[in-house]
């Protein structure tokens, strides 16, 4: 018994001492990573005091929302229908709060109404309480509805019928709804309860004119997706100035929200990507508890918004604490996208002054990459199509959401000019891998992307982002880029 006591004793002994020991361990590390974050942070507020001031209380006028509305209804009118739906949730955002002004849309999802009697919001309880903080300046009216719901609560409201906040919109008796947004977006259920009510035939798709009504910006609209910009750029180049080997990517992505907050942009398009090693190659990966090694591939992407629409910047770096540690072999593969970068914003710039179709933009690009295709073949030792590991269309849409405005991306099809005053990123990549991220078909290459926010006002072409294509010089520098 004695012998059993005392074992049992020497065991939690160690267990203690183990436990003291491991506590000692995470205070030095602790330690450490307070002494960084110091350093880290100085190079944040360098940032942040060379970076242009930004208006926060700028946003769209009311007078503004009220032209969105009439707009938009007088073209739905066309099409004979009665009133418009819109929807929105988290990530396909942007629906709703053009007509409705609600851009701080959180857990439930939203949907709007427009009509001869203005723009109605259709929310849950919590979407409603949400909404109405930020609707009166569209003077739009929100309704409860128990459709949109969180689908596990009950709700202590007194509930509208949905087909009774669409009649009252609309003004009269309605029998023709029109989806403003793709279905891909609304909820079947939505889409069903509408169709049970007004039938089939009598929900239409007419999303293409809600699209191109979008597409088209005003100088408000744009004066803010520039001040989105300016913060995107700020945050890449604080990430840039913080980003070493051994920090986490969360850790350097966390400077980026940081900066983005104190800067006034309220929401972001998507999380920021910063993607080390093989996440590099998920070309949108979020950043994770991962830490970034020496010499790695690093992909770093933001998208803040102001006033809930869009800027964008993406660039690619190699982890290293000197840019003279960059191998040859990765300043080549930098150097073949950054020029198919320049040949996309050339072509993008003389298909604007002359108003071209639209497709040339990307057919430059696809026949830079066919062009490359014999000369990385020889480098590798191997045949190639370099058309094959550009991985998507160069040039998309932007405004409330980042992509997926389903309208006005450039594709070979594209056979219409561009807009007049539009936003659109241009964004040009190359991989090195196949249909499977683990498909390596280039050794030791995985991902480059060079991606910018682009202003097109009339003829004239303007890159919203000031910072410069190869950004390897920000990496520990917070010093201001040299703009010559």
């Amino acid at each position: 018994m004695l012998i059993y006591w005392l074992k049992n004793k020497i065991i939690i002994k160690s267990q203690s001492n183990a436990i003291r020991y491991s506590n000692e361990k995470e205070n030095t590390v602790d330690k450490y990573r307070i002494s960084q974050l110091q350093n880290e942070f100085k190079k944040i507020l360098r940032v942040l005091e060379t970076t242009e001031p930004i208006d926060k209380n700028f946003s769209i006028p009311k007078e503004e929302f009220l032209e969105r509305q009439k707009r938009t209804y007088e073209e739905i009118k066309k099409y004979g229908v009665d009133a418009g739906i819109v929807f929105s949730d988290q990530h396909y955002n942007g629906d709703v709060p053009y007509l409705g002004g609600n851009t701080n849309i959180t857990i439930e999802q939203v949907a709007g109404v427009i009509g001869k009697t203005g723009f109605h919001i259709i929310a849950g309880l919590e979407g409603g309480y949400v909404s109405e903080q930020l609707a009166p300046r569209a003077c739009a009216k929100v309704h409860k509805v128990e459709m949109l719901k969180l689908a596990d609560e009950e709700y202590p409201i007194n509930a509208e019928k949905l087909e009774c906040v669409i009649e009252q919109a609309a003004g009269c008796k309605v029998k023709r709804i029109g989806l403003l947004t793709p279905r891909e977006v609304i909820p079947y259920r939505f889409v069903k309860y509408l169709e049970d009510i007004y039938g089939t035939e009598n929900v239409v798709d007419i999303q293409e004119v809600y699209y191109k009504i979008k597409y088209e910006k005003s100088d408000n609209e744009m004066k803010l997706i520039r001040d989105a910009c300016r913060i995107a750029d700020a945050m890449m180049r604080g990430m840039l100035a913080v980003l070493k080997p051994g920090l986490l990517e969360t850790q350097v992505a966390a400077w980026g929200y940081f900066i983005a907050r104190e800067l006034g942009a309220e929401e972001l398009g998507w999380d920021i990507i910063v993607g080390a090693n093989e996440a590099n190659r998920t070309l949108i990966g979020k950043a994770l508890n991962r830490e970034i090694k020496k010499g790695d591939y690093v992909h770093l992407g933001v998208a803040p918004k102001r006033d809930g629409l869009n800027s964008c910047i993406r660039r690619s770096v190699i982890a290293v604490e000197n840019p003279s540690e960059v191998t040859e072999e990765q300043k080549y593969w930098f150097n073949l996208v950054e020029e198919a970068y320049r040949i996309g914003f050339e072509k993008y710039c003389e298909v604007a002054e002359k108003n071209l179709p639209a497709y040339l933009q990307e057919k430059a690009l696809v026949d830079y990459f066919a062009s490359r295709s014999e000369e990385v073949s020889r480098r590798i030792g191997k045949k190639i199509n370099l058309e094959k590991l550009k991985p998507y269309t160069g040039t998309h849409n932007a405004g409330y959401t980042e992509c997926q405005e389903f309208y006005g991306a450039i594709t070979l099809s594209s056979s219409q000019p561009l807009g007049h005053q539009i936003v659109t990123m241009l964004d040009v990549a190359l991989r090195g891998i196949g249909d499977k991220w683990d498909d390596v078909i280039i050794p030791g290459f995985d991902y480059v992307v060079v991606e910018n926010t682009l202003g097109k006002f009339g003829k004239w072409v303007e890159c919203l982002n000031k910072l410069p294509i190869n950004v390897q010089s920000l990496v520990g520098n917070p010093e201001p880029p040299n703009q010559d």
